[in-house]
């Protein structure tokens, strides 16, 4: 096999979606990180406005859901990390020893 096949079929979102769910990803996002998360935050934000009119109201909710995105980013940040130092150690004994 020429390996110019595999890195052209090399997609990050398809490995995530594998590792996931154990599917590949049907309908890949577009855009940057940036932009996905901010695209995801407008339809929760439309979403709570409609719902909770006070703004004194609305401003503890989204601050509960930015605590809540903030706990899970950062538990899946250092959960990717050690997902990457296993794949790290798993590669550097096959070619190192």
């Amino acid at each position: 096999m020429n390996y110019e096949d595999i890195f052209a079929r090399l997609n990050l979102q398809q490995l995530r979606n594998f590792l996931l769910y154990g599917v590949e990803c049907l309908d890949p996002a577009t855009g940057d990180y940036n932009q996905r998360i901010e695209n995801a935050w407008q339809a929760v934000d439309e979403s709570l406005k409609r719902s909770i009119p006070d703004a004194d109201e609305y401003e503890k909710m989204a601050n509960r859901i930015h605590g809540y995105a903030t706990v899970a980013q950062e538990s899946y940040m250092e959960i990717g990390m050690q997902c990457g130092a296993i794949l790290a150690a798993q590669l550097l004994t096959r070619w190192c020893f």
